[in-house]
């Protein structure tokens, strides 16, 4: 019987085994395995190492090791526990412990796609602030022309409203 770890889907990562699942996992499969995490704090950073290994009776298991770090902004115990539980899901990834070869966090996911909405929105700010600033419909065609096909589906009611303007100022 081949088991299955839980997975989700994060973005176009569509099987992610949670770091809780992997360890479960890894309990299952290794019973007399080692997962043991190491935390250095500081005044401004969290750093984390998790080493596992699978059978800590044999010298000759196979072992990984993991890393976290992160600047401590606020809440020092959710840091330490979030840098804790990032270090053993890449220790976990690093032994074949992840769906899809994924070795990054839930939280790291999370915070990835986050990011990537905001440069996202970020972009669509500035081509739109950049067609508000094009003074002809030449310019506005030269900028047009540049962008991906996915930012023209998302500007494309200010282009046209632009182009309007710009026709009418012509006219």
């Amino acid at each position: 019987m081949t088991k299955k770890t839980n997975t989700i889907s994060y973005g176009s990562v569509k099987a992610y085994a949670q770091v809780k699942d992997r360890i479960k996992e890894f309990r299952t499969d290794c019973p007399n395995g080692l997962i043991e995490t190491t935390p250095t704090i500081t005044d401004t950073q969290v750093i984390f190492k998790a080493r596992i290994v699978k059978d800590k009776s044999n010298p000759a298991s196979a072992e990984a090791t993991g890393h976290s770090m992160a600047d401590v902004k606020g809440d020092k115990a959710k840091a330490f526990e979030k840098q804790e539980t990032i270090a053993v899901g890449r220790a976990l990834a690093l032994l074949g412990y992840a769906s899809d070869g994924e070795i990054a966090s839930s939280e790291e996911m999370e915070e990835f796609l986050a990011d990537k909405e905001e440069k996202r929105t970020e972009e669509i700010m500035e081509v739109t602030e950049a067609i508000g600033n094009c003074a002809t419909l030449q310019d506005l065609k030269t900028l047009w022309s540049g962008l991906t096909g996915e930012m023209k589906t998302q500007v494309k009611q200010t282009q046209e409203a632009k182009k309007l303007q710009l026709q009418n100022e012509t006219n």
